[in-house]
């Protein structure tokens, strides 16, 4: 059996390296947990895209990284300046035009963890602001004003970088900045980004058109905000099907820990949620694995209808839990749930268990896709 995966990372700065490590140190884990014989190659980056072979009981799959990590260190925010933009956009975006109501209504879990990071970031600013004139009044009456102005503004300034070195290990930062280039897709999407989406598709397209056989499959497995390029990619590459007569019944989606509603419920993403009726029209093997404990998704919300589209034969993801709190042990999975960042990045990771969900087995072992998925 032959397969290709072609991996889509979230917002995220890191490269294939650190993506090829953590694949690596966790298929070895599985190994040895499942008793598997497994073989890994090395990661090959002299083609166009990064990749990597794994073969497995007369399974061959390649594991290509779609990159685009160098578009989003672009526009990564890197200090608290950028922390209150991409605050200001959460704002503007999300608050002002009421579009938190309805993100509560789907899910209050993540309406919670939106305004976190903006909170965090109101409170820290208000509480080094009061800090610091706190301090300014009570040292005015033993030293002189010059000394007691300078005391207010020095322990206005480290308490507030306190609070933002506290936050980025609270992960509140990386939170916010999802959000942030969500809210300003439209423009985000223009220029590199949009080229670098049309690379993918054609990639994606001509491997398809290329292995029109029967013990074959092309998995699109996309995670966080990789998920809404995966619209946008999954319409050219339909469309070039439709247009070319190809046959897509061999491609499968996974899409884990989306987010698309933060793009998808703007009024003004008229031509994403085209794309997304696009899609919606084509039965496909579509499934999207999210969790609650994971604070950058929307666990099994079923982002097709309630973004307002509507198909004549309307299609979409099959919404499933992978029920991590069944894959991990009891005081494992209490560590992971206090982590969000792990608890994110956890659908890619290997399990203790057997159980719903299986990243290793749905990538590396025999049968194809539709056959592995457990409701």
């Amino acid at each position: 059996m032959k397969r290709d995966v072609f991996y889509i990372a979230g917002y995220d700065p890191k490269g294939y390296r650190y993506y090829y490590l953590l694949f690596k140190r966790n298929l070895e884990e599985y190994k040895k947990r499942f008793e598997l014989k497994v073989e890994l190659s090395k990661s090959d980056a002299s083609k166009d895209f990064p990749f990597w072979r794994v073969n497995a009981n007369d399974v061959e799959c390649q594991y290509t990284f779609l990159a685009w990590n160098d578009i989003v260190k672009k526009n990564w925010s890197q200090n608290y300046k950028d922390a209150l933009y991409d605050c200001y956009s959460f704002f503007r975006i999300y608050t002002i035009t009421g579009l938190f109501i309805k993100f509560g209504k789907e899910s209050i879990y993540q309406l919670i963890t939106g305004y976190y990071p903006f909170f965090y970031v109101l409170f820290s600013l208000l509480f080094s602001l009061g800090f610091g004139f706190l301090a300014l009044y009570f040292l005015s009456f033993y030293i002189p004003l010059f000394f007691a102005v300078l005391a207010g503004i020095l322990l206005t300034y480290y308490s507030n970088k306190f609070l933002y070195d506290y936050g980025k290990k609270l992960a509140v930062f990386w939170i916010a900045r999802i959000c942030s280039f969500c809210a300003n897709w439209q423009e985000r999407r223009v220029g590199d980004l949009e080229e670098r989406m049309e690379l993918f598709a054609q990639k994606i397209y001509h491997t398809l058109k290329e292995n029109q056989k029967e013990n074959y499959e092309l998995i699109l497995l996309t995670h966080s905000v990789g998920c809404v390029l995966c619209i946008e990619i999954l319409a050219r590459v339909l469309s070039l099907c439709k247009e070319n007569e190809v046959d897509f019944s061999r491609l499968k989606i996974l899409t884990l820990g989306e987010c698309i509603p933060l793009v998808s419920y703007q009024k003004k993403a008229l031509d994403f949620r085209k794309k997304l009726e696009f899609v919606a029209g084509f039965d496909l093997k579509w499934y999207d694995y999210t969790s609650v404990i994971d604070g950058a998704c929307f666990p099994q919300v079923d982002f097709i209808r309630t973004s307002g589209v509507y198909a004549k034969e309307h299609f979409g993801p099959k919404l499933l839990n992978p029920r991590f709190h069944t894959l991990y042990k009891p005081q494992n999975y209490k560590k992971i749930k206090r982590d969000k960042n792990k608890a994110h990045f956890l659908y890619l990771m290997s399990v203790e268990n057997d159980g719903a969900y299986d990243f290793f087995n749905f990538i590396v072992l025999d049968k194809f896709l539709e056959e592995k998925i457990k409701d």
